[in-house]
């Protein structure tokens, strides 16, 4: 059991911001509180939206009087949950991908490769994300006037999931690749093979245990990467599931988000934040709250790591120690302990 406590501090700020949102879905239908004017008990009428953080609404509500909290509950499940599975998915075929680049590619070949795709780490993932992205999420408009997407909502998701997952498979592939080419170094690994083990008994047995730690953290990696993305994604007003746009030639509204995920409140309210500062403030706390979280899982796994091979040492060590104050006192035998 991983006994770090900024792990479970980690793990424990996501499993309560994606259960509290699938809980406010469930119990409330995701309804959002709206309040555009305040009254007191004397029917007086005590201000209008947007309406600053308080006790009431912690924080704040928007100019239509929407309260920020009751959006950023309701998208958290959207942002955090589509993070971790992009993290997972680039990670899964991103060690598939490795495999071959492990085992199979001769040194030269591989250190070539290397250097090819180092070059695209100098070009931002966010700027062909958005070539890409541009006309999947943007609502369209006909010839007739109707607005339209190009594909349904679930369709939406599930492209920006894989394009996502696709960007960075590569640049991580050959990284975990050299990751590998490194443990099949070691001298455990040629004693197997001089022992006669096979190269899959050699991935099985050696490179997965060896790796799965570092996996972890790669994945903590990429989940703070794939926040970042969304912020200019955001931005950029490209949501995460679509972004409604208002096609209205005399007074459109600006670009709305089609799921309240927090790229897109951060979208949407970044352009009132000189105006109404704290508008905009509630989505960015929550980032960076979700980032802070997962980095704390990747320095908690990686302190349980590091605790793992200091105890386990100290464990051999202790025992060595017994084993040698008993063979001590077995190796002596006094006379006068036997009788006459």
């Amino acid at each position: 059991m991983i006994r770090s406590v900024k792990f479970w501090i980690g793990f424990f700020i996501l499993i309560v911001f994606i259960i509290s949102s699938l809980g406010f879905e469930l119990f409330y239908d995701s309804k959002v509180r709206q309040v555009q004017l305040l009254y007191d008990d004397q029917k007086n009428l005590i201000g209008g939206a947007p309406f600053y953080p308080s006790l009431m609404f912690p924080l704040g509500t928007d100019p239509l009087g929407y309260d920020i909290s009751h959006k950023v509950l309701q998208g958290a499940k959207f942002t955090l949950i589509a993070v971790i599975a992009i993290g997972v998915f680039r990670v899964l075929f991103s060690f598939i991908v490795a495999i071959p680049f492990a085992f199979y590619l001769p040194d030269k070949i591989r250190k070539g490769l290397d250097q090819l795709l180092s070059s695209f780490y100098f070009i931002p993932l966010t700027i062909i994300a958005v070539f890409i992205l541009g006309p999947i999420l943007r609502e369209q408009l006909n010839a007739q006037g109707e607005e339209f997407f190009l594909y349904s909502f679930f369709a939406r998701v599930s492209l920006e999931v894989i394009i996502l997952t696709l960007l960075v498979v590569p640049l991580l592939g050959s990284m975990i690749g050299n990751m590998m080419a490194s443990i099949l170094k070691e001298d455990f690994i040629e004693s197997a093979q001089l022992l006669g083990a096979s190269r899959w008994r050699v991935f099985m047995k050696h490179v997965i245990p060896h790796m799965l730690p570092k996996l972890v953290i790669v994945w903590c990696q990429q989940c703070v990467q794939v926040l970042i993305i969304f912020t200019h994604l955001g931005y950029l007003k490209l949501f995460f599931g679509g972004t409604d746009i208002d096609f209205n030639p005399m007074m459109a509204d600006p670009p709305k988000s089609m799921s309240n995920e927090w790229s897109g409140l951060v979208g949407d309210y970044y352009t009132q934040i000189h105006a109404n500062p704290y508008i905009a403030l509630g989505p960015i706390i929550m980032f960076g709250i979700a980032i802070y979280a997962f980095q704390l899982i990747g320095e908690g796994f990686q302190d349980h790591i590091q605790t793992r091979h200091v105890k386990k040492k100290k464990d051999v060590r202790l025992n060595k120690e017994r084993e040698m104050k008993i063979e001590q006192k077995s190796s002596f035998d006094f006379i006068e302990k036997r009788g006459a």
